[in-house]
């Protein structure tokens, strides 16, 4: 399937399911909040999914996902950690409130129930905790990004503590899940054509990526779920899980266009000259 057409199927499944959305929308504006987030849920799960196999994208999974109500929260390497964790688990996102702005895709993501944090913005961060209380409470499950930054998989970085003020105010579990990407019929390294994180628009890099073949993205599910009553704790214990299933992306061979100069993100050893910030959903 051509890249052309991928693009296309996966902009005709977002229009099939948009009057769901819309639906589910008026719902919670109405008062049914339950029954709006759940049905926004039901439709993120088949885009996800739909989109997935449009993008040529195979999922390789350990564990069990959990139902309801959890916290669940994840490394952070490429856009495709959403759909992969949202074909898994039903629960809302946390993205960084610049999402919001971007033309057409900010609307479709807010009316899908994404929960919007200012990123950097310590005052936003009781706003966005009550939020996710409630979202909890009505029986829908959340899932963000702790480290804040995607990055080139080559370590699992530090877990900021803030939002999982939530899961501790609550009593609510916390379910880690390691994720990672290889490409097996392609030998350009899924450091540089999965992950994303470098000076790239999605378009670019969705067409470079669907261009080595299929990817297989790996999720390991913790075995026990973790509950804490101090957020900073249980971010310490939340890291230490996914770092324990971390496998490193494989990081050679780069890009002919990065080697050739292209401005890519200095993480450390293997670089290519140039620097930009890495990537980021939360």
């Amino acid at each position: 399937m051509s890249v052309a057409l991928r693009f296309f199927g996966c902009g005709l499944v977002v229009l099939v399911l948009a009057p769901l959305v819309l639906a589910a929308w008026v719902l919670r504006t109405c008062g049914r909040e339950a029954w709006g987030l759940a049905l926004v849920v039901w439709c993120q799960t088949r885009w996800a999914r739909s989109s997935l196999w449009l993008l040529g994208v195979r999922l390789d999974v350990e564990g069990e996902p959990p139902r309801g109500p959890f916290v669940v929260v994840a490394n952070h390497l490429s856009h495709l950690d959403i759909p992969v964790l949202a074909a898994l688990f039903p629960g809302r996102f946390v993205a960084k409130s610049e999402i919001a702005t971007w033309p057409g895709v900010g609307f479709v993501v807010g009316l899908s129930g994404t929960l919007f944090v200012r990123r950097g913005d310590r005052t936003d961060v009781p706003r966005m905790v009550a939020e996710m209380r409630r979202t909890l409470e009505a029986g829908v499950g959340v899932s963000f990004f702790p480290e804040g930054w995607a990055s080139r998989g080559l370590e699992v970085r530090r877990f900021h503590a803030g939002l999982l003020q939530s899961a501790v105010d609550g009593g609510f579990p916390c379910l880690p899940v390691t994720l990672g990407y290889d490409t097996p019929e392609s030998d350009l390294a899924p450091a540089w054509t999965v992950a994303w994180w470098g000076p790239v628009n999605l378009f670019q890099h969705l067409a470079r990526m669907m261009r080595q073949g299929p990817v297989v993205a790996r999720v390991r599910w913790a075995d026990e779920p973790l509950v804490g009553d101090e957020r900073k704790a249980l971010a310490g214990a939340l890291e230490a899980e996914v770092r324990a299933r971390f496998v490193p992306l494989r990081q050679e061979r780069v890009p002919e266009a990065l080697l050739e100069g292209d401005p890519a993100p200095d993480e450390g050893r293997g670089a290519p000259p140039g620097s930009a910030a890495p990537r980021s959903f939360t």
